[in-house]
This record gives structure tokens, C-alpha cells and sequence, in this order.
């Protein structure tokens, strides 16, 4: 099946080279870059740092807090901080709420969590880790810029109506996604071929938009995601 994958580029080139593995032919289409942002870090001291993307290390750890163990939301994310240089590095299930009751599980009540963020965070994050039981302090890292057109590939497989089917990873990555449709006017080949969504958050900008064959993956885990393939 020939599949257009919307990740940034480094992690949709990963997408490909797995799909290539199950047969599948990846069209790469990024509908955001990742941009770091200099914002200064919150003062600590911090019992923990919890990450809820991989995106989050355009940071250098540094002997300030390389230290400091890191709860991750999933294990590609605990494998980015390890080579980050992240010396205590624990994973959850692929997901805030799990990350969250690892850190329950993890931390004392009340200690103070450094939270390494996108600008487009969940907005519930917060939240959840300190209903963990954490105070957790926000720290803004990055920013998942929006693209400005599709990449000429995409354009030709959509065009040639050759895509069976599309990923979608991320909320954000979806709405721009639609938006970079709408302005190549390929609306129809999209909405034929199955919309494949990490979850629920994801499809939702999908089902707003009239998209009427959604597959939502089990778990948020690639490994899922792929297997949904198969319900496409």
C-alpha cells in the first residue's frame, strides 16, 4: 500500500523504513518542522523531568540537570533522552495518563517536576501531573512550525489518486495537514484513502472536517498505528 505519512522529516523517515519492512510504500509528508525555541529554564531544583514528546529534546542537557531522572511518555521518547545524554531515564505506556500515574508511583507528593513542552501542549498535562501528585513547572521548548505547501510528491501520489491510505501522529499535524489539502485543492483524492490516527485527539480535526473512513490505532503506539493499516 502506498501510504502518505505526515511527521516531521527525521521521524517520517523512520515511519518509512519501518513501513518498508511490512511492504507498505511511504510518501513523506511533513506538515510541520520543529523549531527550537530559546526560552530560559525555570529555576529549580527539580525532583523529576517529564517529557511528553521526543520533539522536547532540542534542549542540551547539561550537567545541570542530566541528572535529574526523566519520566517519558513512551519508549521512542526514553530513547531521544538517553542519547541526549540523560543518565535515569523511566517510560510510560505511550500516553499523558500513564505518564502521569508513573510519576505518581515514582515521586514523593509535592515535589517539583520540570515539564518539557511543546508551545502546542496538551492543555491538560498540567493537570494530570498535579493531580499525580507533583507541582509541575512548564517549560516551553519548542514550537512544531506549520509547512507551507505539500511536499511535490504527495502532490503527485494525490493527484495520481495512488494513496490508500494517510498517518496522522499528532492533533496539530492533522489540522495543518487539512489546511495544506484545501490549498492544493486535492481535498477528494484525501478523503478517499483512510485517515489512520493515533487517537482520538488526532481524528478529531479529521471528523470535523467531513472525513468519513477514520481508523483510530488501540494504543498510541506506532506499533498500533500500523496494525490499524490493516482495518484500511
Amino acid at each position: 500500500m502506498r501510504i502518505l505519512v505526515f511527521r516531521p522529516k527525521s521521524a517520517a523517515e523512520r515511519t518509512a523504513a519501518r513501513l518498508a519492512v511490512l511492504g507498505h510504500e511511504a510518501v513523506l509528508a511533513p506538515a510541520t518542522r520543529i523549531v527550537p525555541l530559546d526560552t530560559p529554564r525555570p529555576e529549580g531544583p527539580f525532583a523529576a523531568i517529564v517529557v511528553g514528546s521526543a520533539n522536547s529534546f532540542v534542549i542540551v542537557a547539561d550537567d545541570a540537570i542530566r541528572d535529574i531522572p526523566v519520566i517519558a511518555v513512551g519508549e521512542r521518547t526514553a530513547e531521544v533522552a538517553r542519547a541526549r545524554g540523560f543518565t535515569d531515564v523511566e517510560s510510560a505506556d505511550g500516553d499523558r495518563i500513564a505518564m502521569a500515574a508513573l510519576a505518581r508511583r515514582r515521586f514523593p507528593a509535592g515535589g517539583r517536576a520540570l515539564v518539557l513542552q511543546g508551545r502546542d501542549h496538551k492543555a491538560d498535562t498540567m493537570a494530570l501531573l498535579a493531580d499525580a501528585g507533583l507541582t509541575p513547572v512548564s517549560w516551553i521548548v519548542y514550537a512544531a512550525a506549520p509547512v507551507e505547501s505539500l511536499t511535490s510528491e504527495a502532490v503527485e501520489a494525490l493527484r495520481m489518486e495512488r494513496i490508500g491510505a494517510v498517518l496522522h501522529y499528532s492533533r496539530r499535524s492533522a489540522e495543518v495537514a487539512l489546511a495544506l489539502v484545501d490549498r492544493t485543492g486535492l481535498g477528494r483524492p484525501f478523503f478517499a484513502a483512510r485517515q489512520v490516527c493515533l487517537s482520538l485527539d488526532v481524528a478529531e480535526p479529521l471528523r470535523r472536517a467531513g472525513a468519513r473512513h477514520i481508523v483510530v490505532a488501540t494504543a498510541p503506539r506506532e506499533e498500533a498505528l500500523f496494525a490499524a493499516l490493516d482495518e484500511a
